[in-house]
């Protein structure tokens, strides 16, 4: 049906009658009555339905309008128009309009006319009329007389569901009931004794299923007939993808609207299609305006082309096929996002929906988005089980989601639940097996498997925003005791994250004691409705407590209230008995973490009869629990440590000796020792842990040195150590460590992966185990003794743990660890593997036989394996190992040294830098994995720094691991004498020169590498290019010196020279006939000079800066100094930059000329790196020829020379470009004398083989020499005849 297009304006409609006088009615305050409207339309309805009996309506009431009088008046004199006339509207219309036009006056109807022309134009009237005819014309179609044979009958008209096109009269006549007209009278509403409940009457004919239907309506598909070969050349201008119907202007639906080829079109179309839609409704807009684009259906079977291919998933979080998104059905709620036509959500639509602002839409947006993380964190380690579409995007996108989740956690209801969710998925879900790890920074892990240094995405975290949202919902508590968990382990991650983290979260406000109170400090007894304990809560307070000793002594006066779980043991607990032994256990763990900083040891005195009772407790047939029992003795041996020396102690005297022995704790650990099998491995560690710490204290604070207690301990243990329990807890532990570094040795190939881990860890538990037992081995040693033992205290499989020892220190695993691509927590599962190797060093210096340069050899080995932590004991290590080198000791091996050197006290007057290298520079200090009275006072944290600040080839805080050129560090205070802490504290009888610190640090380096050498440890050798760069440090210290006094370079000692000689000499090219082996190797085993230069200069200062002084300083003050011109060389062949032969051959050309060293003097692996691959930059070949040209060269810079133009030259050495070897070749004959003439001329050179060194390479023979003659003849006949002589053979 058209719409009318005539539209008139709002006008004030005149009165036909006087107004009528207001109503008389007053009231007694002479206003009027107050109408109460507040009875509802329903209510209305209700009271008129009763009246007319209660039967339900079956046709659609009759609306009561409110109008004006005349208007009533019309209505009521004219019939309302039968349902089942379509057009009855419009006649009704017509009469009303019709009796309008009859009230008005001439003047009215002329004022009006003159509007309708203003507005719509003169052509107005014929528009109208045309209109009008086609009505007309339709409804003479339509009648029933002309209808065709075999049309469709209308459907029959029904009030509840009127048909497309036609309109009612009011919405609301559909929808509900009409409200009669409110009397007068209703001033209150009905009373509620009035009100009654009523059932709507259903009938079967009141409900409609709808059958499922496609997102848009369907439409008949367009066939195009396909070009023919009359049709000539086509080219197809794309698919075709807009409205079927052909395009028409405004200006034809506005002269023929109604027309009867409209009229027939409009019957073909099938209804709901958006033509027909436009059609019916808006004949007038034009086919393809953008307003009626929500209109228009989508493709059923092309997919929408997107911008760019992404990922869409499905609503659990599992991505969908590309192929599948544009067929899957509409029922799978997988549309409801306004994209179009795909199925399924990409990223952007769920962040986006996740700040929707329909609560239920955003949370489970964040239910999704915590599906897609953790799906998202295993990609990397498992592609199948992860999202491979979205490689190398985690750390992004894992940002992004902490942000949402950050900004959310803090709703309440299930936003809030949700929001902690994937809160938790981005920080403890992600990383697997790393939630016990308590001991370490886990500050790398944080970036993933990508070496990339960008920021992580925990370390990108706002904690000044998130901790104190953290705690509001820990004090409010309104979240599952679930959630509430989950927030707790996403604490724990922080903390395990970084130190600074753990500060930061002590430091927020009300954070801890909210964390107490909601999760510990719950009411005793239990109730139902009440919470229980939470274990972890104790198990977060130990990390914080390990993070440094500034928070542990923040958790001090909040420890008390844990005695709660320590009074009531779990027999009489009113919890379960598994909930509160773990409780008690995580409990005696934070006081063993307070302890290791000699924090909290009063309450071993306080509460006594409590641990009394708990020691009862845990020897008895009731306590079956082993981690209960390891927590016990771990404390034990804490304290123990404390009451050794309690000046160490916070405050001091917390513990005393005297009451460790009096509440008899060793008694109580030999009453448990027999009640443990051997398979109890874990347990009997702690046990002789306990034990080698008591034995330490008795050697202090008893009687003849802890003779006694010593006594009494062997008589216990040394039959069960030869034929009992124990040896065979050490045989199984042995069989266990070398099963695990087999199982290492075969499956690791360069680094240790995540899938490496629990192995490692299996071979570290049974580590630990033999590092204890030697422990206690060493306790049972009497103190004054120094020499080797006449008789050990008890038996040990001394063979095999020496073969262990030397398996673990030789394993690849050491290399490995430091690789981008391994574990970043691997060091910290490693660590009791160093600790077994500590032990042993101190046990194998007792052992009888034992020669003292084996022991000093596995020493220097050792010390390259230790960690922080282990500090003190490195020190020692030094000091023992600089007091052993001694005269008569390098004279009965047969090493002839002067005796200058031992003028001021050998290798004495180096101890103190060795020590201090040896120190942390930070003032961070790793407590000792193996607690001392020192350690628990010296110690700021008991956790490991992160694997990326151990790193060998950095200038790091952390004196441990040591690189394997430690042994140089006294030249390091000497250069850097200014600011050297060393020499600010050197004792007043210390009055060495810088020229004997020389002298005893050479020999110290010379002696190392002999003894490695000698027992085969090579691993641990000095590399050729640390022993360059460690050798120039000795020149370097003429830098920046005046030059002027009469003072003898420290190069120029003979003793320095001699000694430097020594330790270069194994890698000379002289030294090792593989040196001239070609082609050169590709993979070098060690670090270039640049690398290892980082360990001493950091990242600012460039080795090449270092370099270009050494080069000025060469030219200043080296006189050509052999060594020193030796030392110039290595940074010059081709493995290394241009940079470097620009620098030497081009800016200081005439230093070359200085440089004679002969070819078996260099300092390399390999002669060919100097010769291949072949010079490429113009400029370096063009500075050799101005060396040869200019000479004179000699020694081995002449053959680098010669071997480089030569090879650019001739195309048997492998020239390119024939033009430049042309000129460069006229240039050597023009310029150069006959003897730089014959070497060029004349060179020869394997690629494959042995290098040939002068004379050989000059002396060859062959049909080279033919080829050679040729090319000089292509040069000018003039240059041929020049160099017959030589090529020829005249």
């Amino acid at each position: 049906m058209a719409q009318s297009t005539l539209i008139g304006s709002i006008l004030e409609r005149k009165p036909v009658g006087k107004p009528s006088a207001p109503s008389d009615r007053t009231t007694k305050t002479g206003f009027p009555a107050v109408q109460h409207r507040s009875q509802s339309a329903f209510a209305r309805a209700r009271q008129a339905s009763q009246k007319t009996g209660g039967e339900r309506l079956r046709d659609v009431p009759v609306v009561q309008p409110s109008s004006s009088p005349l208007a009533q008046q019309t209505l009521e004199s004219k019939p309302i128009t039968p349902p089942g006339d379509p057009d009855g509207w419009r006649t009704h219309m017509e009469e009303e309009n019709r009796s309008r036009v009859d009230a008005m006056t001439a003047e009215e109807r002329e004022q009006e006319r003159a509007e309708i022309l203003e507005k719509f134009g003169p052509n107005v009237a014929e528009v109208l009329k045309k209109a009008r005819e086609a009505r007309e014309g339709k409804r003479k179609d339509s009648s029933p007389d002309n209808a065709e044979v075999g049309a469709q009958p209308s459907p029959p008209f029904s009030p509840s569901r009127p048909r497309i096109g036609e309109r009612t009269r009011s919405y609301s006549s559909i929808l509900r009931p009409s409200s009669p007209p409110t009397s007068a009278s209703s001033t209150r509403p009905p009373s509620r004794a009035e009100r009654k409940i009523r059932f709507a009457d259903i009938t079967p004919e009141d409900i409609h299923v709808y059958e499922s239907a496609p997102p848009s309506p369907r439409r008949k598909a367009l066939a195009l007939p396909s070009p023919t070969e009359s049709d000539g050349p086509t080219v197809s201008l794309g698919d075709w993808k807009s409205a079927k119907i052909p395009l028409r202007s405004r200006d034809d639906v506005l002269a023929d609207p109604g027309s009867p080829e409209d009229d027939a079109r409009l019957t073909e179309l099938e209804a709901g299609t958006p033509e027909d839609i436009r059609r019916r409704f808006f004949p007038t807009a034009p086919t393809h305006g953008p307003t009626l684009e929500w209109i228009q259906a989508q493709p059923d079977n092309e997919p929408e082309a997107e911008a760019e291919p992404t990922v869409r998933f499905d609503l659990t979080g599992t991505p969908i096929p590309a192929h599948l998104t544009s067929t899957l059905p509409t029922h799978l709620g997988l549309h409801h996002h306004a994209e179009g036509s795909h199925a399924g959500y990409t990223l952007e639509d769920i962040f986006l929906l996740s700040r929707s602002t329909v609560p239920a839409q955003r949370a489970s947006m964040f239910g999704l988005l915590a599906k897609i993380a953790h799906k998202l964190a295993r990609t990397s380690v498992e592609s199948r089980r992860g999202i491979p579409e979205l490689v190398g995007q985690e750390l992004t996108l894992r940002k992004r989601m902490l942000a949402s989740a950050m900004e959310a956690m803090g709703e309440r209801g299930s936003i809030g639940v949700r929001a902690v969710e994937l809160l938790w998925e981005c920080t403890v879900s992600w990383d697997e097996g790393i939630q016990s790890m308590d001991d370490v920074e886990l500050r790398d892990v944080d970036l993933g498997p990508s070496s990339s240094p960008s920021e992580g995405a925990l370390s990108s975290l706002p904690l000044d925003y998130l901790l104190p949202q953290i705690a509001n919902v820990f004090a409010v508590g309104e979240l599952p005791r679930g959630t509430l968990t989950h927030l707790l382990e996403v604490l724990h991650r922080l903390v395990q994250h970084s130190n600074e983290n753990a500060t930061t979260v002590v430091s927020t406000k009300g954070l801890i004691a909210t964390i107490f109170q909601r999760f510990l400090l719950t009411p005793i007894p239990p109730t139902d409705d009440t919470p229980t304990p939470n274990p972890f809560a104790l198990t977060f307070l130990r990390t914080i407590a390990l993070s440094s000793r500034e928070n542990a002594t923040a958790l001090v006066d909040p420890a008390d209230s844990l005695l709660r779980f320590v009074i009531t043991l779990p027999p009489t607990s009113p919890f379960s008995r598994a909930s509160a032994t773990t409780l008690l256990a995580e409990t005696l763990r934070l006081y063993t973490a307070l302890g290791s900083y000699g924090l909290y040891a009063h309450i071993a005195t306080t509460a006594q009869e409590h641990f009394l009772q708990l020691n009862r407790y845990i020897l008895s047939a009731e306590c079956q629990s082993q981690p209960l029992r390891c927590a016990w003795l771990q404390l034990l041996e804490t304290w123990i440590v404390c009451a050794q020396d309690p000046h160490r102690t916070t405050p001091t005297h917390e513990i005393l000796w005297s009451q460790i022995v009096g509440w008899g704790w060793t008694e109580d650990i030999l009453s448990l020792r027999t009640r443990l099998r051997s398979a109890d491995g874990e347990v009997w560690r702690h046990v002789w842990s306990a034990f080698a710490a008591y034995l330490e204290g008795a050697k202090v604070n008893g009687l003849r040195g802890g003779e006694d207690e010593r006594a009494a301990v062997l008589v216990a243990i040394r039959e069960s150590f030869s034929f009992g329990v124990e040896k065979q807890v050490v045989q199984n532990a042995l069989k266990g460590a070398r099963d695990g570094l087999s199982k290492l040795s075969s499956g690791m190939r360069q680094a240790i992966l995540l899938s490496d881990a629990p192995t490692l860890r299996s071979l570290s538990s049974h580590v630990a185990v033999l590092a204890a037992a030697v422990r206690l081995f060493l306790s049972c040693i009497p103190r004054s003794s120094a020499e080797p033992l006449s008789e050990p205290p008890f038996a040990l499989p001394f063979a095999d743990l020496s073969n262990l020892c030397a398996t673990i220190t030789n394993h690849p695993l050491w290399i490995g660890l430091y690789t981008p691509e391994s574990c970043p927590y691997a060091h910290a599962i490693c660590r009791p593997l160093t600790s077994l190797l500590a032990r042993y060093l101190r046990l194998s210096r007792q052992m009888p036989g034992m020669a003292p340069d084996l022991w000093m050899a596995q020493a220097f080995a050792i010390l390259c394996r230790l960690f922080p932590g282990n500090e003190l004991l490195a020190q020692k290590t030094a000091s023992d190992i600089a007091d052993t080198i001694t005269a008569d000791f390098l004279q009965s091996r047969g090493w002839s040294v002067p005796k200058d050197v031992w003028a001021k006290g050998g290798l004495s007057i180096i101890v103190p830098f060795l020590k201090h290298t040896l120190r942390p520079k930070s003032g961070v200090i790793v407590g000792s994995l193996w607690m001392t009275p020192r350690s628990i006072s010296t110690a700021t944290t008991q956790r490991l720094p992160p694997l990326s600040l151990l790193s060998p080839n950095e200038k790091r805080d952390q004196p441990l691991p040591l690189a394997r050129d430690w042994l140089f560090c006294p030249l390091d205070h000497l250069l850097r004498s200014g600011e050297s802490e060393v020499f600010k504290n050197l004792p007043d009888s210390w009055d060495a020169s810088e020229t004997e610190v020389v002298r005893a640090t050479l020999l110290f380096i010379r002696v190392s590498q002999e003894v490695l050498r000698f027992h085969q440890l090579n691993g641990f050798l000095l590399s050729r290019e640390e022993v360059v760069f460690n050798c120039m440090k000795v020149f370097m210290l003429e830098h920046g010196q005046q030059q002027n006094d009469s003072q003898e370079e420290v190069f120029r000692d003979s003793i320095v020279e001699r000694l430097m000689a020594d330790v270069l000499a194994p890698f000379a090219a002289s030294a090792d006939e593989r040196t001239l082996k070609t082609p050169p190797p590709s993979m070098h085993t060690s670090d270039s000079i640049d690398v290892v230069a980082k360990r001493f200069l950091g990242r600012a200062v460039p080795f090449y800066q270092w370099y270009t002084d050494f080069v000025g300083l060469y030219d200043a003050i080296s006189f050509a100094h052999p060594l020193f011109a030796r030392l110039l060389l290595p940074p010059l062949s081709m493995r290394y930059p241009v940079d470097y032969r620009k620098y030497l051959w081009a800016d200081f050309g005439h230093v070359v000329r200085t440089v004679r060293v002969p070819p078996e003097a260099v300092v390399t692996g390999s002669v060919a790196e100097y010769l291949w691959p072949v010079e490429p930059d113009a400029e370096v070949v063009g500075a050799y020829l101005r060396a040869l040209v200019k000479g004179p060269l000699d020694g081995f810079v002449r053959l680098v020379a010669v071997h480089h133009v030569a090879c650019r030259i001739w195309p048997d050495l492998g020239s390119e470009g024939e033009e430049k070897a042309k000129k460069l070749l006229r240039a050597v004959v023009d310029q150069g004398a006959h003897e730089v003439v014959r070497d060029v001329v004349l060179y020869r050179q394997n690629r494959e083989g042995t290098i040939l060194l002068p004379p050989a390479c000059f002396e060859q023979e062959g049909e080279w020499k033919k080829t050679r003659t040729e090319f000089a003849g292509m040069c000018g006949g003039d240059l041929r005849e020049r160099l017959q002589d030589l090529l020829g053979g005249r």
